[in-house]
């Protein structure tokens, strides 16, 4: 099951040709995941305060479709692609008010002890959130 977060570009987001700036693709796409996240009644901030594990990112990338310009309203639809024993691929579709795609994004996330900086197992409370949103 995919989730959906909505979002407006903003002025300060583009570049001076009025397009959205490449690496904000990447802050829409974390700021889906970290709603997504809070929907699921796992806030990104309470994860990390509680020095369980931290989601550093172990991999990133998007491929750009069509312009993103100033004003207009974004859809981000987030799904997990793909649980591992110590990493999480979010795998993204943005899209505009007409359902033009406009990128597509996939992500990974590490989990890490923040302890020790090394690569832990995904908590069970994470797991059990996120296994019914695999695509």
């Amino acid at each position: 099951m995919a989730y959906e977060h909505r979002l407006r570009v903003r002025f300060h987001d583009t570049d001076p040709a009025g397009i959205v700036f490449f690496a904000n693709i990447f802050v829409y796409c974390h700021e889906a995941f970290e709603e997504m996240l809070r929907a699921l009644g796992l806030p990104l901030d309470e994860l990390i305060r509680s020095k369980e594990q931290i989601l550093p990112l172990g991999h990133a990338e998007a491929d750009f479709k069509k312009p993103f310009r100033h004003g207009a309203l974004v859809a981000v639809r987030v799904v997990v692609g793909k649980l591992s024993e110590r990493s999480i691929r979010l795998d993204y579709e943005l899209r505009n008010e007409t359902g033009e795609l406009l990128a597509t994004s996939s992500m990974v996330h590490i989990a890490v002890d923040p302890a020790t900086g090394r690569s832990t197992g995904l908590s069970p409370r994470l797991r059990a959130a996120l296994e019914p949103h695999q695509a």
